[in-house]
């Protein structure tokens, strides 16, 4: 796609004519107005269509190798959106229904040109290609969101239908038995928490999906020490021996909550799969940050991830392991967050040694910031 990041387009034209003197005088009279590529044969042309993105183009109808039509029609099948005009001093209606019919013409030009109609048919050329362009990308995002949506919905009724069972269950057993219900409750508790905690990721993930930037000045000691205080109080984590390293002289400003998310998920994982083989389980939490960006890293000598599962664990709904008992949906949330971010996450692990996450995201101090409360 040959749009920016900020929607902008990128108004490159190609001409292709087998006569040289209408190649320099296209270039003359459009250079300040387009990023002009010119090109004597078709196959020449071709070539600059395939190493550079080109939303226009232009050809001449009568040319030695290969006339225009079927170089457009080549040019349609491998490259849909571009928008295509044809120039030509030898128009009769047979070929102005065959190139539009075969090269899918936007317009039909004649020779020798007209500067002002060429140069509106041009704009008009790139407004077409524009618009399809966001069509296109706004259906591919239509199309990832329904495959989200279809599995996020088979995926909580599932996570949420064993759950309920077995409080259902429990409770019968409850109302039958005369004993101590301690241990019904105990597994009640348990089932109630895995409720919460696939309501808990549902709602991250819509949050992460709806709700735009809300930039803060954030101070890692404090964002640290509070994640962590969080966990400290969860049964595995009681024999974990915690490292925190923070570097932090400049000022850092993000989106505060979509941090504390992943720095959450991420010690919760490292909690989660941590190996009681090992004498001593270990987790390194590591902040640096200078005026360009943060660097964090979270590193556990737990159980690892296999090589092979490596390249599918930020994917929607994937488990690696049967120790997993979450949603799968926490890693592709903390992927979609860093993406949002404009950051980026690396996985280093090996099986039985531990993992290690690296996230780096840009310091987007200078931008306008609301005060924390």
């Amino acid at each position: 796609m040959k749009i920016t990041e900020n929607n902008a387009l990128v108004k490159r034209v190609l001409f292709v004519d087998d006569n040289e003197n209408n190649l320099n005088s296209f270039r003359a009279n459009f250079r300040f107005d387009y990023e002009v590529y010119t090109a004597l044969t078709s196959k020449e042309g071709y070539q600059l269509i395939e190493e550079h993105d080109i939303p226009v183009i232009l050809s001449d109808y009568k040319m030695p190798e290969e006339n225009g039509v079927l170089f457009l029609e080549k040019v349609k099948e491998n490259f849909p959106l571009t928008v295509r005009v044809m120039l030509t001093g030898h128009a009769d209606m047979p070929t102005i229904v065959d190139a539009i019919n075969r090269g899918g013409i936007f317009r039909f030009l004649p020779k020798p040109w007209n500067e002002e109609v060429l140069r509106n048919s041009i704009d008009n050329a790139f407004d077409i290609y524009f618009t399809k362009s966001l069509l296109e990308k706004k259906n591919e995002e239509l199309k990832k969101a329904y495959v989200e949506l279809d599995k996020l919905v088979f995926s909580t009724a599932h996570d949420i239908t064993g759950p309920l069972s077995n409080i259902i269950g429990l409770i019968t057993l409850l109302r039958m038995e005369e004993s101590d219900p301690e241990e019904y409750i105990d597994l009640i508790e348990f089932s109630a928490k895995k409720l919460m905690a696939t309501t808990r990721d549902v709602l991250s993930f819509h949050r992460n999906k709806r709700t735009g930037l809300d930039l803060r000045n954030i101070r890692f000691k404090q964002l640290i020490k509070s994640v962590r205080d969080e966990h400290q109080y969860f049964e595995e984590s009681i024999d974990i021996k915690y490292s925190v390293e923070i570097n932090q002289d400049e000022k850092f400003v993000s989106d505060k909550s979509r941090i504390r998310f992943i720095l959450n998920n991420l010690l919760s994982n490292a909690i989660k799969y941590q190996d009681k083989h090992k004498v001593e389980q270990t987790i390194k939490i590591s902040a640096h940050v200078d005026s360009s960006e943060l660097k964090l890293i979270v590193e556990d000598n737990g159980i690892g991830i296999e090589k092979e599962q490596q390249a599918q664990i930020f994917n929607i709904y994937y488990r690696g392991t049967q120790l997993s008992n979450g949603t799968g949906i926490g890693l592709y949330i903390v992927k979609e967050a860093v993406d949002l971010l404009k950051g980026t996450i690396e996985l280093s692990s090996s099986l039985g040694r531990g993992t290690k996450f690296t996230i780096t995201i840009p310091n987007l101090v200078g931008f306008e910031v609301k005060e924390d409360n």
